[in-house]
């Protein structure tokens, strides 16, 4: 991330390196330029400012030569105005000195009025008048200068419209420091006949760069459904749709709201989620040098650490009532794929310590025999997984013995526990299987696992690692298993074939439990004697 550089005279810098595109146009391969501060914290803060306007330059000067409508030309002679009066507000001097300045600017514009359209041997031979000569060698090294800073290309004709422009816009900048040297500083009546300062480049509006951002990054559909509306929400909340406009001020401000008492959002949420999202967006826009330095890279959310009222994974009662419920008998009113779901998604995550999604996703398929063991392949073409990798993880025993192998070669081709063609569908940010996910995380909490403190479906994970590891399973083996990422470089390498796994999986205790009674599915969630989470309780899924 580019930061201020001490000088050895203590004054910072910035100091970027120029696109190799604009090397030519720019005339070097470094820009330095001087924050006129030696205290790190303005430091800073400058750097930011003159980031944001060295991208700006670099963004024009890639459109080359613009064609400016008569309002771009009064903005940009508005920007030599403010910065003109800026300059002097403070201690603007005597008044005389402004008085003399704006009465000389008076003289000469009146001369070039009075001469327009009238016979000049010197517009003929150059195109620019004798007045409007008097007023270019009075202005003209200084709007060549604040084009350049700028990077706007225009065409001989526009230059004249800005030099003649910002020659009127300095007489207005004159008298309205006069009044400031004689002490009057009511609102600026002369500032208000100018457009808003804009980018000859244009605003780098969200829409565009959350599309690239999407396309480059290959973001899940289901955290592009998550963070769109809270981006939508966040760039609604800062007031501009101008992505290179966010300072770290704004930032901060949606933080602070996003924690307020009224926005009822826990600190870790605002932390992963309504932080996180402009957090990712602007890192985006940073690296591929669309703005400058990020505004939310240091914009934080201290999160205190809770104690926590249990462990996260199934004790063995849950365990063995949900996977007793799994064998009841049930009614006619579920779907087939509900029935089939019940019934065996609790025992795969029991027996391969997957994430719901990863079992709700299978497909008839991904039950397959590699080196004569039976295999769950669980891969990204099914649905997803959260590390983006396949993984063959091998059957147990018990699992092949309650009939799991007969059940998924009895069905056609495609997905196992759900049917696209039934029901209301499924959508790229909340597909089929992931719903499916839902209603087994429903089913759990209706049969009695109502524990707010284990997640219905994410503490078959918990528990997996955790009776893996009092059994003795290889540790690097456990986590390929379960697809938690490798945590060196060098146990990226290679792969666990299922013939070095299955002895791995064959460690798992069986769970011997009994049918229990069916569960009447026809009451609903309120006539239970818990109320059943939310959709969006029961299948959230943690980092891990």
């Amino acid at each position: 991330m580019p930061r201020p550089v001490k000088h050895k005279t203590g004054v910072y810098y910035l100091r970027r390196r120029v696109p190799a595109d604009l090397v030519k146009l720019v005339g070097k391969t470094e820009e330095k330029v001087s924050l006129r501060t030696k205290d790190p914290a303005e430091a800073k803060a400058r750097h930011f400012a003159e980031i944001y306007k060295l991208e700006e330059r670099w963004a024009t000067m890639r459109k080359g030569q613009q064609a400016l409508s008569g309002k771009q030309v009064q903005a940009l002679v508005g920007d030599i105005y403010r910065a003109k009066v800026a300059e002097h507000a403070d201690d603007p001097g005597s008044p005389e000195t402004w008085r003399r300045l704006a009465d000389d600017e008076r003289r000469r514009q009146d001369v070039r009025r009075r001469t327009a359209g009238k016979p000049s041997a010197l517009r003929l031979a150059t195109g620019w008048s004798e007045a409007e000569a008097v007023i270019r060698a009075r202005h003209g090294e200084a709007v060549d200068e604040f084009l350049a800073d700028k990077g706007v290309v225009v065409s001989e004709a526009d230059h004249r419209r800005i030099l003649i422009a910002a020659a009127e816009a300095t007489r207005l900048a004159h008298e309205s420091i006069l009044r400031n040297a004689h002490g009057d500083y009511s609102p600026d009546g002369n500032a208000e006949r100018f457009p808003p300062s804009t980018s000859a480049a244009g605003p780098l509006k969200f829409a565009p760069v959350w599309a690239d951002y999407q396309r480059q990054s290959k973001l899940r559909p289901a955290t592009v459904k998550r963070w769109s509306p809270i981006l939508r929400k966040f760039i609604a909340f800062v007031g501009v749709d101008d992505l290179r406009r966010i300072t770290p001020a704004d930032v901060i401000r949606w933080r602070d709201k996003m924690l307020s008492e009224g926005s009822g959002l826990d600190p870790i949420t605002v932390r992963d989620v309504y932080l996180a999202a402009p957090k990712a967006l602007l890192g985006f826009a940073s690296d591929h040098s669309k703005i400058g330095v990020n505004p939310a890279a240091n914009v934080t959310v201290k999160v205190k650490s809770k104690g926590t009222a249990r462990d996260k994974d199934f004790r063995d009662e849950e365990a063995e009532k949900i996977l007793s419920a799994a064998l009841a008998p049930q009614n006619d009113l579920s779907s087939p794929e509900l029935k089939d779901a019940r019934r065996w998604i609790p025992w795969l995550c029991a027996y391969t310590g997957a994430r719901v999604n990863e079992m709700t996703q299978l497909r008839q398929e991904d039950v397959m025999l590699i080196d004569r063991i039976w295999v769950v392949h669980i891969t990204p073409e099914a649905g997803g997984t959260k590390t983006g990798f396949a993984r063959a993880v091998p059957i147990h025993d018990h699992l092949i013995e309650q009939g799991f192998l007969a059940f998924a070669q009895g069905k056609a081709k495609g997905p196992l526990f759900y049917d696209s063609r039934r029901g209301r569908g499924g959508s790229a940010g909340n597909p089929h299987h992931v719903r499916m996910g839902q209603k087994i995380g429903e089913w759990v909490r209706a049969i009695g696992v109502k524990d707010p403190n284990v997640q219905p479906n994410h503490g078959w994970r918990h528990r997996f690692k955790t009776v893996g590891r009092t059994v003795g399973m290889d540790s690097q083996k456990l986590d390929f298993i379960q697809g938690h990422a490798a945590d060196t470089e060098g146990r990226k390498y290679g792969r666990f074939p299922p013939r070095a796994l299955k002895p791995e999986i064959d460690k798992i205790p069986r769970y011997e439990v009994v049918p229990a009674a069916a569960l009447d599915r026809r009451r609903k969630a309120s006539r239970l004697k818990s109320p059943v989470e939310p959709e969006s309780s029961v299948d959230a899924e943690p980092a891990e």
